[in-house]
């Protein structure tokens, strides 16, 4: 077969060689490292999965809420199927990457090697082969866009859209609840797009129902098991990790919380951890040193992040920036001494420093146009991918350095692909004169 014949054979099955080219690399991949990743998350999201498999949740701890473990179970908790799964999982969002540029009217030409490459990068592949919910969420996140271009773009705003839309939204608040913030921000761009009175209420609003739902349901769970209505026993952990840096400065009231926080940090820094675990560290040895269940600590933890916000306004500004500025940040999950052969590690290191800083310059260019799309909706009141992209994303991050502190770079991962589309989108003028050819179709 000629070149000109496989140029041909590419331009005419996008969708097919899309789907060729992530088996390949998958395959490659697996020739270099075939395991499956555990981090201590993975553990509550197996432990969950079993216990929706005996049909039985009385000894669920509701540290993570049930999204993924559903997933996990569909495979009746046997990892390497679970993995096979997401690398399925993987492929198909590559594909509705490729249909939401095609949505926004980007030429195939562009779409497909623009795709091709977004599906190559080795920290996305890597999440599939770990058990943690990236790889899910990347899915439905990409699913919400793919929706919301039809309804936003190609007046695509029917019941059945919407009530699509709001199916992936409640799943997407069931494997992480953090998203609930998602449909009010969704409604809210819905509603200032040609904005009238009458729209303020629309039928759109069913798109709150599922997330509503799926926040019920995970709650009532946990009320069932523990005697609290919330969504995550570690509500409390979460909430800690806000006062990482300003921990010494809590109320008096809270000094034996106080004291054991700083320890905690202190060993950690001198162990050179991940300060941000802190509270998980304050967690677990508040259960060795006082009976304490998981609730009763999540309670005593949120009592005394509360506190010292309240005593602490300015310190927990600078957190939040601090967490907020993390949140830009790339990193790459895997066990970096379990390759099958030797030195292929340094090999995969070697392509991911050159991933992650392209990575990191994207995104800077992308904080760099946030205030610039804000600027042009203010002028031309017109609702565009790019401004809708940036809302949603600036929106996450803000949310996300708000809430608590931690391995923050996970919380814009799912967000990455369309942070891209939306750059080619701002920069399309630039870069038709750099390919000499247009990016969208005429």
């Amino acid at each position: 077969m000629t070149f000109k014949n496989i140029s041909n054979y590419i331009s005419e099955r996008p969708i097919t060689t899309i789907i060729l080219f992530g088996i390949i690399v998958r395959l490659l991949l697996l020739s270099f490292y075939c395991h499956v990743t555990i981090f201590p998350d993975s553990d509550d999201y197996i432990h969950a999965s079993q216990q929706i498999l005996k049909m039985d949740l009385s000894d669920y701890n509701g540290v993570r809420t049930l999204g993924y473990p559903a997933f996990i179970s569909l495979t009746n908790s046997h990892l390497p199927l679970t993995i096979f799964l997401q690398f399925v999982i993987g492929i198909i969002t590559s594909v509705y990457v490729y249909k939401i540029m095609l949505l926004l009217n980007f030429r195939k030409g562009i779409a497909l090697p623009v795709t091709l490459l977004l599906s190559s990068f080795i920290h996305s592949l890597f999440y599939e082969t770990n058990i943690l919910t990236e790889t899910l969420t990347l899915l439905f996140v990409t699913l919400v866009f793919y929706n919301l271009c039809k309804i936003f773009f190609h007046d695509s705003k029917s019941w059945k859209q919407f009530l699509i839309l709001g199916l992936l939204l409640g799943y997407l608040a069931f494997i992480k609840p953090f998203y609930m913030f998602l449909p009010l921000l969704i409604y809210g761009l819905y509603t200032i797009t040609n904005f009238k009175i009458g729209r303020i209420i629309d039928r759109m609003a069913i798109i709150f129902v599922f997330p509503i739902l799926a926040f019920l349901a995970s709650s009532y769970i946990n009320y069932q098991n523990t005697g609290r209505f919330v969504c995550t026993t570690i509500y409390g952990v979460y909430a800690s990790q806000i006062c990482t840096y300003f921990a010494e400065k809590a109320p008096d009231e809270y000094s034996e919380t106080r004291e054991l926080y700083i320890k905690c940090r202190e060993e950690i820094v001198e162990n050179d951890g991940d300060i941000a675990m802190t509270g998980w560290r304050v967690r677990y040895k508040m259960e060795e040193q006082t009976g304490l269940n998981l609730i009763e600590i999540s309670e005593k933890l949120n009592e005394f992040s509360k506190a010292t916000v309240k005593e602490n306004p300015i310190e927990y500004g600078k957190q939040v920036l601090r967490a907020w500025l993390g949140f830009w940040g790339t990193n790459i999950y895997w066990n970096y001494d379990d390759f099958n052969f030797k030195y292929t590690n340094k090999v995969f290191l070697s392509i991911w420093y050159i991933e992650s800083a392209i990575l990191k310059i994207l995104k800077l260019l992308f904080v760099l146009i946030i205030p610039y799309h804000i600027f042009l909706y203010i002028k031309n009141r017109k609702t565009t991918p790019e401004f809708i992209i940036v809302m949603i994303v600036f929106a996450a991050s803000v949310a996300q350095a708000m809430s608590t502190f931690g391995e923050n770079s996970r919380f814009i991962f799912p967000f990455e692909s369309i942070l891209i589309i939306s750059l080619l989108l701002t920069f399309k003028p630039l870069i038709e004169r750099i390919i000499k050819q247009p990016l969208l179709k005429t």
